[in-house]
């Protein structure tokens, strides 16, 4: 179980390739509670992205940001489904504690670049936003330091827009856009 961000109302959602590497079904569920059928189209396994569709429209997209303006102290909020679904949709705050960290994953991947906080991270909000004082998506939530308490990483939005861009470009569909607040630019 992971989580992820619709980032388009036809039904595009990014989450961590992790979260569906190998698996022969995705069933997204929505807020609302509806179960739907995803399709994955397309992931990029060196920086743990993935783009999965379901067929519903009408979606309310979440709106992202510029992670390339965080600072160091400002507000982060995690949400997602920890541990499984029976904690779904919860949300956890802290801060932006670094910038521009390297980790090294369980199976030997190193992620790069990637925004610190110390709002709990866990298995199960992989794939899911962190979010400013805005509410805009400035990350991926991707993982957490196993050895420390309040270690979690995730992936700054300006890294995951060109991969979310190519992944869709190489998909028959017309490309969607990430919504984003018109006063944010990149």
């Amino acid at each position: 179980v992971g989580s992820g961000v619709i980032f388009d109302p036809a039904g595009y959602i990014l989450t961590n390739d992790h979260v569906v590497a190998g698996a022969s079904t995705i069933i997204v569920t929505l807020a609302d509670g509806r179960q739907l059928t995803g399709e994955l189209m397309g992931t990029d396994p060196g920086m743990d992205l993935a783009v999965v569709k379901v067929k519903a429209t009408g979606l309310s997209p979440a709106l992202f940001g510029n992670s390339d303006a965080l600072c160091v102290g400002e507000l982060a909020v995690a949400i997602g489904n920890p541990l499984g679904l029976e904690f779904q949709r919860s949300v956890t705050a802290g801060i932006i504690s670094a910038l521009n960290r390297t980790i090294e994953t369980d199976d030997g991947k190193i992620l790069e670049n990637l925004i610190q906080t110390d709002a709990p991270i866990n298995p199960g909000n992989s794939g899911g936003p962190l979010v400013n004082a805005k509410g805009e998506v400035v990350a991926i939530n991707s993982a957490k330091a196993q050895a420390a308490e309040g270690m979690g990483f995730a992936i700054p939005i300006s890294q995951a827009r060109p991969i979310v861009e190519e992944i869709l470009a190489q998909t028959p569909a017309a490309a969607p856009r990430f919504s984003a607040d018109p006063s944010v630019t990149d």
